[in-house]
């Protein structure tokens, strides 16, 4: 009798704290008020762009108050941290101080996916946005840079005037200030426009270069486009003919050998590949867009500038080539239907190496091409889907994949299978 009386003692005590533990909780939320809520000043617009650093959370409202319901993740916000895309940053623009001294700021993502309040610290950032602390970083979107002595003489034009993203001029670099888009959605009209360069930038995250052009004909072009997508004016029509500048079938890698030596393995995209069922379309299908480029068509006694040159590369999908180092179930023709079916496999990603090109190269030369490697990195090919907002692609579309140095170096090794310098 007097052991159920204890248990029964017990339980009912244990349940009462339990009760009691719960109401603290709940009492201690409700004791919390909003100190107050302030937007900010538009004037201050663009000193309050953020990074989160993952160790806080995004919440509906402070998330210290009651009724507070998570929007994003540390997980997620951390995955934001790191990413490699502008619209991936965040603005700020309402502050918002608690009972118990802790401040939060509303905040959006650039491209408006997330929205909601994130802890700041205990210190008011108004008066200097940059000063946050907990789950936001200050960040610089673009840091500027110098342009070279041709670009401060030069006249140049768009390479590729048109609808397509590079071919547009900006308020500011694309994604590095929120809600700041462009000044042109078709640049058709302006193909014979020359331009004027005045400054030029690098987004952050990006890597990129941009540089702001001057329209004197139509100012309201003006703006900052990708220094990519231009190319000098005195390249235009500069040479009239039918010969076709190709580049070869052949082409090479740069590696440094044990001495650290720069060494050179060509390989020849039909053969050198491992293993024989590998058409390495990426590659395949720029040598054959490029080998038909009007643009790199003239006479051959005319000089190709490196400008013009560069601008198709990058046009035809060579100046950066995702080669392909798995095999393939089926065995396919180069550049073919089946080869470009089958996006799966491995790749190493490979950026031209524009030192290495001909100093002087006339229309109608064919240009073996020569690449360096983005090392201890391989990458897969994402699948076209849209159940989900995968924002962990690259801009190319591949997933990047970081190995162990040696154990690159040995893939590496087993790249090439004939014609190994």
């Amino acid at each position: 009798m007097k052991n159920t009386v204890k248990r029964s003692l017990f339980v009912g005590l244990a349940a009462l704290g339990f009760v009691a533990a719960a109401g603290a909780t709940n009492a201690s939320a409700a004791s919390v008020k909003v100190d107050f809520n302030q937007a900010s000043s538009a004037s201050t617009a663009t000193t309050r762009n953020y990074a989160p650093t993952g160790s806080n959370a995004l919440y509906t409202k402070a998330g210290a108050l009651k009724g507070a319901r998570q929007v994003a993740s540390t997980a997620t916000m951390s995955s934001l941290s790191n990413s490699k895309k502008g619209n991936d940053y965040f603005r700020g623009y309402r502050v918002a101080k608690l009972s118990n001294g802790s401040y939060y700021m509303k905040v959006v993502s650039f491209d408006k996916t997330y929205r909601g309040w994130i802890y700041v610290g205990k210190t008011d950032p108004r008066s200097n946005y940059s000063n946050v602390a907990g789950g936001l970083k200050s960040v610089n979107t673009t840091t500027d840079t110098a342009l070279s002595a041709d670009q401060q003489t030069k006249t140049y034009k768009l390479a590729n005037a048109g609808t397509a993203f590079e071919s547009q001029t900006f308020k500011a670099p694309a994604y590095t200030q929120y809600k700041v888009g462009r000044n042109t959605t078709d640049t058709s009209a302006y193909a014979d426009d020359t331009f004027t360069l005045s400054k030029a930038t690098k987004r952050t995250r990006e890597g990129d270069t941009w540089v702001y052009v001057n329209d004197a004909k139509n100012p309201s072009v003006n703006g900052w486009v990708l220094e990519s997508s231009l190319k000098e004016a005195s390249d235009t029509n500069t040479s009239t003919g039918v010969d076709q500048t190709s580049v070869s079938s052949i082409w090479t890698y740069t590696v440094y050998n044990e001495a650290g030596q720069k060494v050179n393995k060509i390989l020849d995209n039909g053969t050198g590949l491992i293993p024989l069922f590998n058409g390495n379309t990426n590659y395949t299908n720029g040598v054959n867009k490029f080998n038909r480029d009007a643009s790199v068509k003239g006479d051959k006694k005319d000089v190709l500038s490196k400008d013009t040159l560069m601008a198709a590369l990058k046009k035809d999908g060579l100046s950066t080539v995702y080669m392909k180092i798995t095999p393939t179930i089926l065995p396919r023709v180069a550049g073919g239907v089946l080869d470009n079916f089958d996006p799966t496999g491995v790749f190493m990603k490979f950026n031209v190496d524009q030192d290495a090109l001909p100093q002087t190269i006339h229309y109608g030369d064919q240009i073996k091409l020569t690449y360096t490697i983005e090392p201890n990195t391989f990458y897969i090919k994402s699948m076209k889907q849209s159940i989900i907002d995968d924002k962990t692609a690259n801009e190319d579309g591949y997933y990047s994949i970081t190995v162990r140095n040696d154990i690159f170096k040995q893939v590496l090794n087993w790249f090439a299978t004939n014609k190994v310098l």
